[in-house]
């Protein structure tokens, strides 16, 4: 049973700060009282700005335990909200390299084949573009027609009212759908594939200098390192900074976990140029001292699902005697209906459910995660998940033998 545990998150290409998502923790931890009927508790937030992190710590607890937990917030929101600063013009410019090069190494086919839906998500963001310059240059050729005008005098007044509208579609539907957002995220995933993102390596470098330091400190049961969507890969790449600089640190003290969700590493990996990505998985994979765990859904647009992120091959089932353990999670069976039929048409808020509390018990639930009894290593290989420890009084048990080896049956 854990009673003291350490969780870093690493967020995706988002940019929610420090305050949002202590502000969005705090409330969710009620819907985790209510669901699990357990005692929780968050204490204040503290933030340290120069070493990009902040942290809370959150006491949780049944009739028969008690859990101590930090979770800490590995920052690097102000990198992304420093891409959305250039100029509208480079950002276009930089998204069609981009894009290019995912479309001409055959990147985007790997998609289609690995994930339909997730090469719509690809392509959803430059056909929107495509979208909004069509339709300024209709109206481009509309107005001139109606006025009359052809010639020079037709470019003259064309040309700006078209920019024009395409500025403003660009900014509304375009910032409701966050196509900006979205083409950013394909420039800074170009960008990392191919090593030119210095900020972010630098970043990097210090989440990895803050989990050693954490786990030399010594005094927990778990470390837990969480990577949701685009910071799945960048978690990897904690793990693997770490290692290098002290191989043997999982070997000794707390157990040293992985947990990837909603998690887009084969965005990085089915790139050809993607070697040194694919270096870096294999170094955790092969690691045996750090355990790591990747929670897949059908309903989550924004990930791979069936997908095994290591060997690049779709997959039938759930897979417990490989690395990483890959289990599936239907997000309707984690939400009240009401609660589901809220988000079923939104992709985002289907996206972020994996980070956020249910409101119905299920096999995986990221606050019992983060602040519940049940180690690592148990909960995510048992065959019903959370639902083989946790009674319905919110006591701990520890299931028979024979059901935490039973293989889980399908979703």
């Amino acid at each position: 049973m854990v009673r003291r545990r350490h969780v870093y998150h690493v967020a995706g290409y988002d940019p929610i700060d420090a305050g949002a998502q202590y502000r969005r923790f705090a409330r969710q931890l009620e819907v985790f009282r209510r669901t699990w009927n357990v005692d929780a508790s968050v204490s204040e937030l503290t933030h340290d700005g120069e070493q990009s992190r902040a942290w809370w710590s959150a006491r949780a607890g049944g009739p028969n335990w008690q859990v101590e937990a930090v979770h800490e917030i590995l920052l690097w929101d102000d990198i992304v909200r420093g891409d959305f600063t250039r100029p509208l013009p480079l950002r276009l410019v930089k998204a069609l390299r981009a894009y290019l090069d995912f479309i001409v190494t055959g990147t985007m086919f790997r998609y289609i084949l690995a994930n339909q839906r997730y090469a719509i998500f690809f392509l959803f963001p430059i056909l929107s573009v495509v979208l909004f310059a069509v339709a300024g240059w209709l109206f481009a050729r509309l107005l001139t027609g109606f006025i009359g005008l052809d010639g020079f005098s037709a470019a003259a007044l064309g040309v700006p009212a078209g920019l024009v509208l395409f500025l403003v579609l660009m900014r509304w539907p375009g910032r409701r759908w966050r196509v900006e957002q979205l083409l950013d995220d394909w420039v800074c995933a170009h960008d990392y594939i191919h090593g030119s993102r210095p900020d972010i390596d630098a970043r990097l470098d210090r989440f990895a200098e803050t989990l050693l330091a954490r786990a030399h400190e010594g005094g927990l049961d778990e470390i837990i390192l969480v990577g949701h969507s685009l910071g799945a890969m960048l978690a990897l790449d904690v793990i693997v900074r770490a290692l290098a600089r002290d191989a043997g640190f999982a070997r000794r003290g707390a157990a040293v976990c992985v947990l990837t969700i909603g998690a887009t590493i084969p965005k990085f990996a089915l790139h050809p140029r993607a070697q040194a990505i694919r270096a870096r998985i294999a170094r955790v994979v092969n690691e045996p001292s750090i355990a790591w765990t990747e929670y897949q859904s059908r309903a989550d647009t924004i990930s791979f699902y069936k997908f095994d992120p290591v060997s690049l091959r779709r997959i039938d089932d759930d897979r417990l005697d490989g690395k990483p353990v890959i289990r599936r999670v239907q997000i309707h069976d984690m939400l009240l209906p009401e609660t589901f039929e809220r988000c079923r048409t939104h992709v985002l808020r289907l996206h972020y459910r994996s980070v956020m509390a249910n409101d119905r018990r299920s096999p995986y639930d990221y606050f019992l995660m983060a602040c519940g009894p049940v180690s690592f290593a148990d909960w995510t290989r048992s065959p019903l998940g959370f639902l083989d420890f946790l009674a319905a009084d919110g006591t701990y048990r520890d299931p028979a033998p024979s059901r935490v080896a039973a293989a889980q049956p399908s979703l």
